[in-house]
Order: C-alpha cells, then structure tokens, then sequence
C-alpha cells in the first residue's frame, strides 16, 4: 500500500504506519509548480492580450453574486446560524458559458467557501484549503476553526499576488467558537463580518440586506431574505442569473436546500409586495 513493501504482517503494519505519518503533514503551497509558458512570455501579460479588455478574443469578464449572514434564532423552534446564497452563472463578458455553477464548495462538514471571481482559480485553490483542513483534522484529532481554515486561505493566496489570480471567497462555517464568515480575496486581504456580499451585483444584495437583515430571525425569514437579496441581483445585475443555490449552516447540521428558480422568485415576491409586474394601460 502507497507504494510500500513487506515481507510478514509486523512489517505491513510497520509500513502502513510510516506512510500514514509521511502523508499527514500540512501542504506547502510553494512546493507546487505551475506549467510554464514559452520562455519569454509573461503569463499575466499573456492573460491580458488574450483575454483583456481589448483582446479580440473571448472577454475575460467576471460576474456572479454571492452573499452570506449570520442571525440568531427568533424562536425556540428556530436553529439559527448561517445563510449562504449564490446565483449559478458562469460568464465571460457577454458569453454566458454556463447557467448551472455550483458556487458553494464543501470544505468541512460545517464549513463552505464561496465562490467569485475566476471559476478556475477558486476551485483549485478551494481544494488546496480543504485538504489542509483534512489534514489538520486527521493530525490534531480535532475540528479546524473557520477562522484557521481562512487564515490558511489568505496566506496561500498572498503567496500568489499580483501573479493574476482573481479570487473573492467567503469562508463560512460553524466551530466551537460559533457562527463566523471571513472574506477572503486574491490580494490575500481578510477580514470578518457578520453579513458580506462579493460579486458584480453585491451592490443590488446589499441593499435588500440592509433593509431587511435582522439580528434575530427565524429561519423561514432568513431563508426567505438570502433568496429575495440574490433575486433582486439577478434582475439588476447582468453577471448574474441562473437558479439560487442556498445552504443552511445551523449548530449541528449543513442543510442544502434545492435550486431556486429566480424568475419564479420575482413573481412570488412580486405578488407578495403586491406590485403590478405589467404595466396595463388604461382603455380612454
């Protein structure tokens, strides 16, 4: 096993232990290697001939929306915790290349990262995170922080900047020190916050949060309110769109909710607020 030898059972067991203890030890993000362009290329510059703003080729443009809040429990019956919203669509300037992203990655059994900015990059380096966090896990026989797992997150990505990464992530989760969401970005900056939006329509987001957002709520409202803010993005901003995607971090459990049609949303909401969707005009 993992490439080890032996002759009798004493020797397996022997082996078995030593690559357990060669394999637990925490990943060094230098120690990966990128495949190198042609010498003489700079891959930044490369990126932005390519894919900039005047590039005659596929628009290397971003959008996406995503949001996430911590709220305590209105009620008894209430769990309390974490909402996280994301819309689902991969866009490259006017392209829209897909209309079914997941953007709420796993990193723990109660902990996600989000996911905007360059799909590519947030995935590869979400993985990097959630191996060090498995790893850390398996060593210390204990649960990582949400605030580790994200320090972690940052440094690796200081590491990388101003080599062209685009990577805005919310790393949310549930430990032992409660409810916490940091925002992670490819600048390697962090910073922690009870209610955050990253993505070309967090604008649109943040103002139905702040409008709306309350300490305390159960959890139907604050379902509800992750749905309504990233609805309102998708119609606002043209980044943004697809189907809502929501997880439920509570105390003991990571809830994943099914898609949520935001078109269906806009008219739900509509017919809630009691707002005319077409205008009729009046027969003189």
């Amino acid at each position: 096993m993992f490439g080890c030898t032996f002759d009798d059972q004493d020797d397996e067991e022997r082996a078995l232990e030593s690559c357990k203890q060669s394999f637990m030890f925490e990943p060094r993000h230098s120690d990966f290697v990128f495949p190198s362009l042609p010498l003489g290329i700079d891959s930044k510059s490369f990126v932005s001939q390519h894919f900039g703003k005047d590039a005659k080729n596929m628009q290397f443009r971003k959008g996406t929306t995503t949001l996430a809040f911590v709220y305590e429990p209105a009620t008894e019956n209430d769990k309390g915790g974490i909402i996280i919203a994301v819309d689902s669509r991969a866009s490259s300037g006017e392209y829209i290349s897909s209309k079914s992203v997941m953007k709420i990655l796993d990193i723990g059994d109660r902990m996600v990262a989000t996911m905007a900015g360059g799909a590519a990059d947030c995935q590869f380096w979400t993985r990097t995170v959630a191996k060090y966090c498995t790893l850390y896990e398996l060593r210390e026989k204990s649960q990582i922080t949400v605030s580790a797992a994200s320090k972690y997150f940052a440094n690796v990505l200081y590491g990388y900047r101003g080599k062209g990464l685009s990577v805005g992530s919310m790393v949310a989760g549930y430990d032992k020190r409660g409810p916490q969401i940091f925002k992670v970005d490819s600048d390697g900056d962090r910073c922690q916050l009870r209610v955050c939006s990253v993505g070309s329509g967090s604008l649109n987001a943040y103002g139905i949060l702040d409008n709306h957002y309350k300490p305390k709520m159960t959890d139907d409202e604050a379902r509800k309110l992750g749905l309504r803010a990233i609805m309102h993005a998708t119609f606002r901003d043209s980044g943004s769109g697809g189907v809502c995607n929501l997880c439920h971090i509570t105390p003991t459990e990571k809830i994943r909710l099914p898609p949520f049609d935001v078109s269906k949303l806009y008219y739900e909401f509509a017919e809630e607020l009691g707002k005319d969707i077409v205008y009729t005009p009046r027969d003189d």
